[in-house]
């Protein structure tokens, strides 16, 4: 601790998650150490889930808002700090394949800016995704979807497209098209957890 009773950038590195989070009720600053910590797992946990670098970007920055929103009401309870930073993200991502689109409540809360995704983001999802070491199971898994639901995953992931051109190309309202782009990428997500023998059984002809 310095001379200003500010506690330095080293002494929250030797801090446990819970402690961190402890503390962060007092000095948001420690809130900052533990998003260090586990931005990049968590960006990673979404990005090969959705695998769409804008929707992991949205699904990540929502977390941690809600997170920080909701800090004062951590309670350990065996989890740990990253169990409970986990179960957030989950039912974050539980919520979008619902909805077809990410929430923002707390990003709103803490008056946080829209911010897009630049290439150079895109780049390093993408890394993170490990597009390369997955790039078979991907295969497999999308023959392993419906018709509709591939349609869905190539305009909005493959090409890229935004939600309106997605909705004219299927010849449906926005709405209709987020929901089921999301239940495509829930269920490819589902597929990519499996074992690539139990992807190929579940392929459709």
């Amino acid at each position: 601790m310095d001379g200003s009773g500010s506690i330095g950038a080293s002494v929250f590195e030797d801090l446990a998650d819970e402690e961190l989070l402890a503390l962060s009720a007092r000095r948001a600053e420690a809130f900052g150490a533990f998003y260090e910590r586990h931005a990049e797992p968590l960006l990673r946990f979404f990005a090969r889930r959705t695998v769409d670098p804008e929707v992991a970007a949205e699904l990540t920055a929502e977390t941690f808002a809600e997170a920080f929103v909701s800090r004062g009401r951590f309670r350990p309870q065996g989890l740990g700090g990253a169990g409970w930073l986990y179960g957030i993200a989950r039912h974050q991502l539980s919520r979008f394949y619902r909805r077809g689109e990410v929430a923002a409540r707390a990003r709103r809360r803490l008056g946080m800016p829209d911010r897009s995704v630049s290439e150079e983001d895109y780049e390093r999802i993408e890394e993170l995704m490990d597009l390369q070491g997955i790039r078979k199971a991907i295969a497999h898994a999308y023959r392993a979807l419906s018709p509709e639901q591939r349609d869905a995953v190539t305009l909005r992931v493959v090409e890229g497209r935004p939600y309106p051109e997605v909705a004219s190309a299927l010849s449906c309202t926005e709405q209709a098209a987020r929901a089921r782009v999301s239940r495509a990428l829930r269920r490819l997500g589902s597929l990519l957890d499996l074992d690539p023998a139990q992807v190929v059984g579940e392929e459709i002809t």
